[in-house]
């Protein structure tokens, strides 16, 4: 491959004569800098130096900082403590909080607030504005959200001069206004496009001379192109970038997305995809981020957060399950059976959030066989045993217990740590050496204070891997402004987002934003600025591509109007697969394996499996389904909830109807008592019904909401009654009765919700619902439900007829099949078995009906037995399943018939 010789990021070149003249070269970001720096310590070893003066290169406001540092030395009046932006906010939102309690002020989100606020008062010390001034006091004094501020401001410097601190811009304020200076100075902006009046005035004070260097004009080529959607694009690039590095090694390759916190994990991902940098080879992707991610969001340290959280009075079960999956602390037994069934306990009280408690109960008292408690259940004793959980102490004096707590999960674990983890867990331990800091500006915290305040840290807090320089970068769009490419690419260039949208400070007069043209603050200032960007990148760029999304989350997009000069082309739309991928697909080999059939139940096996109509039922709507719950014991985990689930509602609606019937016994006992005393038959069959839910359930949903239940199904029963008073004469004769029998050898328990004796004799079998209801469920060779089937296939009493009985708001009915004596055992019972059975089995007659299901559910018995295990879902059986992870059902789909699935399937 030939080496195509490209430029280096920065022409040092161009800096020769100044930095030969002693300049202090100054940048508008920290990029720059080390940029500038690294490009001269290169061309001074490539000179055959071995020696040399560092080059003196800074950004200007770290550069102002340091003259103060320096000056306050030897000048008391500008000694300060210095503060960092973290604990500049955490002022602030002490401030304000403490401004809500006394003002009564409603914030929805102070800590935005905060920042807004941190913001705000820079804009005012950057631009040199006052607010001792009557007239910029009297313009905060027109709005109501700026007088807040200019309160809020007041007390937030009062509270800077009580404790002698000073933020970064504070310091560079006090030194502007430190006449003292000798201009000795001499100092060379590098591709600023703005200086804040804050900054000319130090550099006016500091410096004898002070000159300006942009990047030197080149003639870019220019080309523009456009996508169906943001997916394509950053796919394109992507695949652009492996293209070109392939074919120049050595090209300066740059890509700018208009928003890296949004935009940068899909494009990596894609990166790592197309570099085959996924797994063994993750450290090798030969790409630059010039933005690194939130410590709080590394994988070690935050499953550090979550391990410290357990700390606390309530704790949330996803974030425990989390600290349970992760490898960086010592859970020996997590992945064991005991702890599997843990899980499945702690999903069962169907919560998100649990007191501390229950959970170390739960996982000091589960067992198995003779197994007994886990260690996690351990280490929460250990934890709570701590003396300081109630206490209130400073930043500083929290770190001994983080430190414990972390002790005792054996944080970050027991394997060794790679080079980025270990990266991590040291700036973890600088970010924590911060956090002592925080004691200048918060006051005694609680945990949950001190633990909020360190996730705030983490968040804050930027992690950078360490990694080798590389000739492609990707960067926002102020960290791209004076490097130079070969190669730039800039994305997201829709009309929405460049120039973006104003977004003044609320804060802050919009007339005075305006009028200093603060940023953000007029359509025509993001023209400007945005304007001024572009500039840059074609004076420092060989060729410049742009390319925009004609759909950004749903709605159409149009071009940037900045992209007016570029000559719009082509690319053609690369495939969802990379071509490594591609090319192994066309040479495969592929061998099937039918996995449809599992062995035979043993009869070992077979005693320990428990099973009733749920056992039919499963292997009727899906042969896996049954196969994996009652041979695997695959059980789906419950869903946590603030109400009774749908399945917890229905247990009360049969308890309460358990009761009711208990209290009636007939039709002639309901239609003997008037209205005031079914009421109160009905209020003492709910009132049972709810205390039956269990405590656990009670507490989570609330008295008000029992109340409101309570209510609605008082209501229910009462409309449920008008249906049965219609009925002819019956005597409820069983109510949960159970029935064991053998199904083809398969042990079987039923339990059936009600059965009532008619008047000649026979039986209606009744099994309560709540959801819509058909007798269509007990049709076919696979019945959906066929509990009622089952139950009259062996019954030894007369069974007349079988019905739903659906309890539902407004939709209170029977719905049946029976023989022709049972047509008045309730409205909605169908007797003509041929019409009942549409065409789908040759029954005639009751009987007919009843050997028919028979054999179907012989035959079904004989199934499950034998091991059938097909993945072969009947219509809609998918839709509460929760096995989809485990079957595949999706892949099975494949070899599914479409046209024996209604377009209600789910998949």
């Amino acid at each position: 491959m030939s080496v195509i010789a490209t430029r280096p990021l920065y022409n040092i070149e161009q800096l020769q004569g100044y930095i030969e003249q002693g300049y202090q070269l100054l940048t508008p970001n920290l990029r720059l800098a080390r940029r500038i720096k690294a490009e001269w310590d290169r061309s001074q070893a490539a000179s055959g130096a071995r020696v040399w003066r560092p080059l003196a290169v800074r950004p200007l406001e770290q550069w102002l900082y340091q003259q103060w540092l320096s000056r306050s030395l030897s000048r008391p009046s500008l000694r300060r403590i210095p503060i960092g932006q973290g604990q500049a906010l955490a002022l602030w939102r002490q401030i304000i909080r403490n401004q809500i309690e006394h003002s009564g002020l409603q914030l929805l989100q102070p800590d935005a607030a905060a920042a807004m606020a941190e913001q705000a008062r820079g804009n005012l010390l950057r631009w040199q504005i006052s607010l001792q001034q009557e007239a910029i006091a009297a313009e905060f004094a027109l709005d109501q959200d700026c007088a807040t501020f200019l309160q809020w401001c007041q007390a937030f410097e009062a509270a800077l001069e009580e404790r002698g601190l000073a933020t970064t811009l504070d310091a560079i304020a006090m030194l502007a206004q430190d006449g003292s200076h000798k201009p000795t100075v001499k100092a060379l902006l590098l591709d600023f496009d703005e200086v804040a009046p804050l900054f000319r005035h130090c550099l006016a004070q500091l410096c004898s001379d002070v000159e300006e260097l942009q990047a030197a004009a080149e003639q870019a080529s220019l080309q523009a192109f456009a996508f169906a959607d943001q997916r394509s694009e950053l796919l394109s690039i992507a695949r652009w970038i492996r293209h070109l590095h392939q074919a120049e090694p050595n090209a300066a390759i740059g890509v700018v997305l208009g928003d890296m916190r949004a935009d940068r994990s899909h494009l990596e991902y894609l990166l790592r995809r197309e570099f085959d940098c996924l797994n063994e080879n993750y450290a090798q992707l030969p790409v630059n981020f010039s933005t690194g991610w939130p410590l709080a969001e590394v994988p070690l340290v935050r499953d550090a957060l979550l391990a410290l959280n357990m700390s606390r009075n309530q704790l949330n079960v996803n974030e425990l399950l989390s600290l349970l999956r992760s490898r960086f602390v010592n859970l020996p037994d997590k992945h064991s059976a005991l702890g599997q069934k843990f899980i499945v306990r702690l999903f069962d009280q169907g919560l998100e959030q649990m007191p501390a408690a229950t959970v170390r109960n739960l996982a000091c008292q589960v067992t198995l066989g003779e197994q007994r408690g886990l260690a996690l259940g351990e280490i929460l004793q250990c934890i709570a045993q701590r003396r300081e959980l109630g206490q209130r102490m400073r930043p500083s004096q929290w770190l001994e217990h983080f430190d414990a707590v972390l002790q005792l999960w054996a944080w970050p674990g027991p394997s060794s740590l790679d080079s980025l983890e270990y990266q991590q867990l040291e700036q973890w331990q600088s970010m924590l050496e911060s956090y002592a800091a925080y004691d200048m500006v918060c006051d005694h915290l609680d945990l949950p204070g001190a633990l909020k305040l360190l996730a705030q840290c983490c968040a804050e807090t930027m992690f950078q891997a360490q990694t080798s320089d590389s000739s492609i970068q990707v960067l926002g769009p102020l960290e791209a402004a004076g490097l130079s490419f070969d190669h730039l690419w800039l994305a997201g260039m829709q009309a929405s987002q460049w120039p973006a949208p104003a977004r003044p400070n609320p804060l802050l007069p919009m007339a005075l934003q305006r009028r200093c043209g603060m940023p953000h603050a007029s359509a025509e200032r993001e023209w400007d600025y945005s304007s001024k960007l572009l500039a840059q990148y074609r004076r420092s760029s060989g060729q410049l591509y742009a390319s925009y999304s004609r759909e950004l989350n749903g709605a159409p997009e149009l071009p940037s109007a900045l992209l007016n000069d570029f000559e719009w082309g082509d690319m053609p739309v690369p495939d969802a697969l990379p071509e490594q991928w591609l090319k192994i697909w066309e040479q495969r080999d592929m061998e099937f394996l039918e996995d449809h059939q599992a062995p035979a139940v043993s009869e070992l096996e077979l005693s320990s499996i428990k099973g009733g109509s749920g056992l039919i039922e499963d292997q009727s709507n899906c042969a896996f389904r049954a196969f994996a719950k009652r041979r695997l014991s695959v059980q789906s985990l419950s869903e946590p909830s603030l109400a009774l689930s749908a399945s917890e509602r229905g247990v009360v609606m049969h308890d309460a109807l358990y009761a009711l019937w208990g209290e009636l016994g007939s039709a002639k006992g309901l239609l003997a008592v008037d209205d005031a005393k079914q009421a109160e038959i009905i209020e003492r069959a709910v009132a049972a019904a709810v205390a039956a839910v269990p405590e656990s359930r009670r507490s989570a949903v609330g008295e008000a909401y029992l109340a409101q239940e309570s209510a609605y199904l008082a209501q229910l029963l009462s409309e449920w009654l008008e249906v049965e008073r219609e009925r002819a004469d019956f005597v409820v004769s069983a109510r949960e009765q159970e029935a064991s029998f053998e199904l083809k050898g398969l042990p079987m328990t039923l339990r059936v919700d009600r059965i009532d004796t008619l008047a000649d004799g026979s039986q209606m079998i009744i099994d309560y619902k709540s959801s819509p209801c058909s007798k269509s469920s007990w049709l076919g060779e696979r019945p959906s439900q066929p509990q009622l089937p089952l139950y009259g296939m062996v019954s030894t009493e007369a069974v007349g007829a079988l019905a739903f009985a659906q309890v539902r708001p407004r939709e209170c009915q029977y719905t049946g099949i029976g023989d022709s004596e049972a047509a008045d055992a309730a409205k909605g019972i169908e007797v003509d078995i041929a019409k009942a059975m549409r065409g789908k089995a040759p029954c005639q007659d009751w009987q007919d009906l009843r050997s028919y299901w028979q054999d179907c559910l012989e035959r079904l018995a004989e199934d499950f037995l034998s091991g059938a295990a097909m993945v072969d879902p009947q219509p809609n059986s998918c839709t509460w399943c929760g096995l989809q992870a485990l079957c595949r059902v999706g892949a099975a789909y494949l070899e599914i018939d479409e046209d024996a699935l209604d377009d209600g399937q789910e998949l």
